[in-house]
């Protein structure tokens, strides 16, 4: 039998310890959820501040009475102040003939028929809603009909319109300040 010579085996050395060659801070995912998390707070401070159901929160001093007015400044009488004016709005229709008159408020109408003349005012509180007025003339009559609407608020006319013939309608709106 023959034999191979075997080669001397040669002396292993120690392995050097490897440098942490770790990802970049940046392809890690924890950071990026951090991030996420931080921007997320930071957005819930600052859009936070106002109710999520339509409320407006309230920053400042709380308004004061005219009796505590009066207090406060040692006057043992209440401060007169003039009350402000509220506001009015009147909607009116017209129609040659027969008329329908449509107006609406946020979220709901009401429907009402006329002849010749329409008009209907609010105030204060009632005009907070409002969006506007529409009135059609009637169907079944003639190609000449002629129908307007008009908004005017405290006394002073802010939209207009008129239009014609059977199936003419015309549609005001009520400004929103």
């Amino acid at each position: 039998m023959a034999t191979t010579p075997t080669q001397p085996q040669q002396p292993s050395q120690p392995a050097e310890p490897k440098a942490k060659t770790g990802k970049p801070l940046l392809k890690r995912w924890w950071f990026w959820l951090i991030v996420v998390v931080v921007v997320l707070g930071i957005g819930g401070a600052i859009g936070g501040t106002s109710g999520g159901s339509g409320q407006s929160t309230q920053t400042g001093p709380a308004p004061t009475t005219a009796s505590e007015q009066g207090s406060a400044s040692g006057d043992s009488s209440p401060a007169e102040q003039p009350k402000p004016a509220e506001k009015t709005v009147e909607l009116q229709a017209t129609a040659t003939g027969n008329g329908t008159v449509i107006w609406m408020k946020q979220g709901s109408s009401n429907t009402e028929q006329f002849n010749g003349t329409w008009s209907k005012t609010f105030t204060g509180d009632e005009t907070k809603d409002l969006v506007g007025v529409s009135v059609s003339g009637d169907v079944l009559g003639g190609n000449d009909q002629q129908v307007t609407c008009k908004v005017i608020v405290d006394g002073e006319q802010k939209d207009a319109k008129e239009a014609s013939g059977s199936a003419g309608s015309a549609h005001c709106t009520v400004p929103l300040f």
